[in-house]
């Protein structure tokens, strides 16, 4: 039988790990082993399922940022676009100060709030 190729200190045999693989001898370490292996398991579902609902609540947390940028991104298109043309336009035509005023405001909502 070929020997196995070590590549890296993982792979070095040690008494623990030969140990640790080895079939238990009597029932008593057959017993400790299943009960050790049955916490471990526990342990690591308990690890997934915290990890299961951070990841959910990242997944949502992403969903209500791109729906923000997505409405930044719609507002800041149409103010671009509506401003745009006054710009690259030839002539300067004047204006009222409450059309400039209503240009200014477009795309927000006026709202009151009482405290």
């Amino acid at each position: 039988m070929k020997p196995k190729r070590l590549r890296s200190m993982r792979d070095i045999p040690t008494i623990q790990g030969m140990k640790n693989r080895a079939v238990p001898a009597n029932r008593e370490q057959m017993i400790s082993e299943f009960a050790r292996l049955e916490h471990e398991k526990a342990r690591l579902e308990r690890e997934l399922s915290i990890w299961e609902t951070n990841q959910k609540k990242t997944e949502e947390r992403i969903q209500q940022i791109q729906e923000r940028l997505n409405m930044l991104q719609t507002i800041f298109s149409g103010s671009t676009n509506a401003s745009q043309p006054h710009r690259q336009g030839g002539s300067h035509q004047s204006r009222s100060s409450s059309d400039e005023a209503a240009e200014e405001n477009s795309g927000f909502h006026e709202i009151s709030i009482e405290y």
